[in-house]
């Protein structure tokens, strides 16, 4: 895939179809990671979507508006010329609404330093990685034999004979 055309059009489409849906209600957002009318799954889009879609259900999930929230008493603290970033209140929130794992947001000169990639490059690389290094935590034996039995249950009921 084009990586233009992931990053810019495919990443918006993704949005405006997926954030309607979420805001009347959906809890399931269908096409992650398709492209071309869904006859095609690209692993690079499929992590850009997630990313979309895990920011999209914070905005659905809602914001808690309080004292604390709005930091009012730090406003009084440290007023219009202070300095906020480098007060704990801001270190104790920074991620508290979202912490994007792709998106970029160095300068562009840090950026096109690093290489200037984007977002569908870094993706790709994310999901390669993801691929070639992801170990799954095993169940335990006690989920396994449970499992186990709910299949030997349900061919029975079926009258599977296993070879």
């Amino acid at each position: 895939m084009d990586s233009k055309l992931c990053d810019a059009q495919a990443g918006f489409e993704s949005l405006l179809t997926a954030l309607p849906a979420a805001l009347a209600g959906a809890n399931l957002i269908y096409g992650s990671g398709m492209v071309d009318s869904g006859m095609a799954l690209d692993y690079g889009k499929l992590l850009i979507d997630d990313e979309i879609n895990r920011t999209i259900s914070v905005v659905v999930k809602g914001f808690e508006v309080n004292e604390e929230t709005l930091s009012v008493k730090l406003i009084e603290e440290v007023g219009a010329s202070g300095n906020y970033l480098t007060h704990p209140s801001t270190f104790a929130h920074y991620q508290d609404l979202m912490s994007p794992a792709l998106m970029s947001r160095e300068s562009y000169e840090k950026w096109t330093a690093k290489g200037g990639t984007s977002l569908h490059q870094r993706a790709l690389e994310r999901a390669r990685s993801v691929v070639e290094n992801h170990r799954p935590t095993p169940i335990s034996a006690q989920a396994q034999k449970e499992i186990d039995e709910i299949i030997r249950e349900t061919e029975k009921e079926l009258g599977v004979v296993r070879a």
